[in-house]
């Protein structure tokens, strides 16, 4: 085989694995020919369970405790075009754990009482590094109902002596298990509600076992590239830099 028609394999490949480069592929650098085999092959890649590919996914690991529900969710980065055909991060992704207490019946869990905490990417390499050896505490201002799942937080202002933290700790309990746990501080006082009128049902604590506690950090570890939208722009930028080569070395067509 030629050099050519190994970084065509190549190139197909990439756009196999990665849709969103086929976007970006300049279309005057692929013949008809070409064209119609890439098409072809990203229709594959969309086939799923004999339909078209589902344009939205929710990946989302659950351990249900005794008295609180432990979940974690991701929020993919935020992307923006960069020049005439290029993308870049606009913003980075995270994770989120979200604190779910058991209904007081002790039958389901009050989903819509969640208490959640994201995680910064530097934040969950914080947590790899030292779980579950050592304790982690991380601790955020909280800036009002409205902006609980961290999000957005305009038009929010905090007096400093009236702030209330959410505190996560995260610390090696009996066996080989790790203790998570949620809480709202004011001076260093935990199970203050946000309100500030009455106390709320923190802390929530969930017990996590060593076998789920290796699912999390699985997921705490392979979800970093994606969140700083490594995975996403290297495939992209790799698609680019075969297409250059290729066409360099078959005088503008594969």
């Amino acid at each position: 085989r030629t050099i050519a028609s190994r970084a065509t394999t190549s190139f197909s490949s990439t756009l196999t694995r990665s849709p969103a480069a086929l976007f970006l592929t300049p279309r005057r650098l692929l013949s008809p020919e070409k064209l119609s085999l890439v098409s072809d092959r990203y229709v594959a890649f969309r086939a799923f369970s004999g339909g078209p590919m589902p344009l939205r996914a929710f990946p989302q690991y659950t351990i249900f405790g005794t008295t609180t529900a432990l979940s974690v969710r991701s929020i993919l980065p935020q992307f923006k075009r960069a020049g005439s055909d290029g993308v870049s991060v606009e913003r980075r992704g995270k994770l989120v754990l979200e604190f779910v207490p058991r209904a007081q019946t002790g039958a389901g869990f009050l989903w819509k009482e969640k208490t959640p905490f994201s995680l910064s990417v530097e934040e969950i390499g914080l947590c790899i590094s030292q779980l579950p050896g050592n304790s982690v505490e991380l601790s955020h201002a909280y800036y009002g109902a409205e902006s609980d799942d961290e999000g957005s937080r305009s038009g929010v202002t905090q007096t400093s002596g009236d702030s209330i933290e959410k505190v996560l700790t995260i610390q090696q309990a009996e066996g080989s298990s790790v203790k998570f746990t949620v809480d709202y501080m004011k001076n260093g006082v935990g199970g203050e509600d946000p309100s500030g009128i009455v106390f709320s049902r923190t802390p929530l604590e969930v017990m996590v076992q060593a076998g789920e506690f290796e699912v999390l950090k699985s997921i705490f570890q392979t979800s970093i590239p994606y969140l700083i939208g490594w995975n996403t722009t290297m495939d992209i930028a790799s698609a680019n830099a075969i297409s250059r080569g290729v066409e360099r070395s078959s005088g503008g067509y594969y």
